[in-house]
């Protein structure tokens, strides 16, 4: 017999004072804490100690260095190995709004970092956690700074932790991303069938990663490729996807455009609207109305 775990949704408004969308705290995880969901996002980062870290429905075993990019809606809970005082498992905490890590990956976005950016923002779009083990010790200094800069307000202070917050994406990113060059040239039938599977699947959570194993490529020569064929990074390639088969339901369905954004992929409806008018200059609504418009004059 399986049992449910009971798990709660904890709110940004607990931690974020007014003005400020991001909040860091340094906590020794217990026993009493229950696995949680929670509408903001959250960094957390293994400083002392181990035991494990419930995600979803997998558990994982975590030590010292271990770090954690947890986007809205996924449900986790850390536990420690022990309950002994003398053995505590320490974890730093870093939360934001999601408007907030948008606007952050937005500032930091140019041609050189577009690989980068679009990393973090598919995870966060998919609701899709990220787990990464510290090789250099480059972590901890920066969650220090982060956790002094938050409780000691002083001038400039935001500033300073929108720059560490950038620092420790880019060593997040650096951790995972295969630096290997690569100089062969895929084949542009083997591209056109990869962006032809897209297309046709763009309602799925597809990854970077996925994509390029398809291909037998690393991510960056991927990315390369579709820069170089499309003009586009994979996940602009992909929201394109969706927005052209959302155009396509809304001319041919009277179906709810909730329902519709469900349909192609899209579960936060502030995002899909947001995203749409940017693809489109008009709301999902004004399209369907346009094209409905112009089909009663032919």
């Amino acid at each position: 017999m399986t049992i449910k775990r009971s798990i709660l949704e904890t709110m940004g408004d607990q931690f974020f004072l007014p003005d400020l969308p991001f909040y860091v705290n340094r906590v020794n995880e217990s026993f009493h804490m229950l696995q949680h969901t929670h509408d903001f996002i959250e960094i957390s980062y293994v400083a002392e100690g181990s035991g494990a870290h419930y995600i979803e429905n997998t558990s994982l075993a975590v030590s010292k260095g271990d770090l954690f990019f947890l986007p809205v809606g996924v449900s986790h809970v850390f536990r420690p190995a022990s309950t002994a005082h003398t053995k505590p498992l320490v974890v730093y905490n870093c939360l934001c709004t999601s408007d907030w890590m948008h606007q952050l990956l937005v500032n930091h976005a140019n041609g050189s970092t577009e690989d980068f950016n679009a990393y973090f923002t598919q995870a966060i779009e998919q609701s899709t956690w990220l787990s990464f083990k510290e090789g250099n010790g480059e972590f901890q200094p920066l969650f220090e700074r982060l956790h002094f800069e938050y409780n000691a307000h002083r001038s400039g202070f935001m500033t300073i932790f929108q720059t560490c917050v950038a620092q420790l994406l880019v060593y997040m990113y650096r951790s995972q991303a295969d630096l290997t060059p690569q100089v062969a040239e895929v084949k542009l039938q083997d591209l056109d069938r990869l962006l032809a599977h897209i297309r046709s699947n763009c309602s799925q959570l597809l990854s970077l990663t996925e994509a390029a194993a398809r291909l037998s490529i690393s991510e960056r020569q991927l990315h390369r490729q579709l820069k170089k064929h499309t003009g586009m990074s994979f996940m602009a390639y992909v929201q394109q996807a969706r927005i052209e088969a959302c155009c396509r339901q809304l001319r041919a369905t009277d179906h709810k455009i909730s329902d519709i954004a469900v349909n192609v992929g899209y579960q936060d409806m502030k995002f899909f609207n947001k995203l749409f008018k940017k693809l489109t200059g008009v709301t999902p609504r004004e399209y369907r109305q346009q094209q409905h418009a112009a089909e009663n004059l032919t």
